[in-house]
């Protein structure tokens, strides 16, 4: 068994959710597996779950034992003092956050079938490209191409309605909408979305009014993304 087994169960939601407890028989109900960020930091951001009847946001965190999350000093750690779930293979220790509060545990194997895991065993297990590539070679070539083509207008289609949405907001000003994707998409994967969520909130007015600012422009920037700390006056 290995981590990144688990990470691909979650991901997928490959396990039985609909009666899904912690260790200690808290329900739990998934609203959101949250974004797998494979980086520094909890495997899995901004999920959202009820607990106990508690509605919960966060992060969750995935090992193959509970144990790992010491092992790992996660205790000690500011990056996982937002976990809500721990999901782990086996659980062998009760985990705790930095500030000593217990943190929720899921004990995946007891949802995962045999069939399943000897399935996806399969698929981990010797691969050299990708997970299919045994299969792929039995799929025709035109049913193929069509798929790609498919997933190509599907993808094109997804981004042209929301670039679609902004220039509306944006009653319909190109460069106002430019703007905002540029940030998006300079913050990639990671801060992609908030940097998508900075742009929009400030007024593409105000930008151009301070564009050749250098100063004013980055306080505005750092201001609506809550960088500056009130406490100690700086230059910004």
């Amino acid at each position: 068994m290995k981590e990144d087994f688990l990470h691909y169960l979650w991901r997928n939601k490959k396990f039985e959710s609909s009666n899904l407890q912690t260790v200690d028989g808290e329900v739990i109900e998934i609203l959101n597996l949250g974004s797998y960020l494979e980086t520094q930091g909890p495997d899995f951001f901004n999920a959202q779950l009820i607990i106990a009847n508690q509605k919960w946001a966060g992060n969750v965190e995935i090992h193959l034992k509970s144990s790992d999350w010491y092992v790992h000093h996660h205790e000690i750690d500011a990056n996982y003092d937002n976990v809500i779930l721990h999901v782990v293979w086996d659980h062998d220790v009760e985990v705790f956050r930095k500030n000593n509060t217990n943190i929720p545990v899921l004990e995946l194997k007891n949802y995962v079938s045999n069939l399943e895991i000897e399935k996806l065993a399969h698929l981990f297990t010797n691969k050299t490209w990708i997970n299919c590539e045994n299969e792929i070679k039995n799929v025709d070539s035109f049913v193929l191409k069509k798929w790609q083509e498919s997933l190509f207008l599907e993808r094109l289609e997804n981004k042209t309605k929301l670039i679609r949405e902004v220039l509306k907001e944006n009653e319909n000003d190109w460069e106002a909408t430019f703007f905002v994707f540029l940030a998006k998409y300079f913050g990639l994967n990671v801060n992609g979305e908030s940097f998508f969520k900075i742009a929009k909130s400030i007024p593409f007015s105000i930008i151009r009014k301070e564009q050749t600012d250098l100063l004013s422009l980055e306080a505005l920037l750092f201001g609506f993304a809550n960088l500056l700390n009130d406490e100690n006056e700086d230059v910004y």
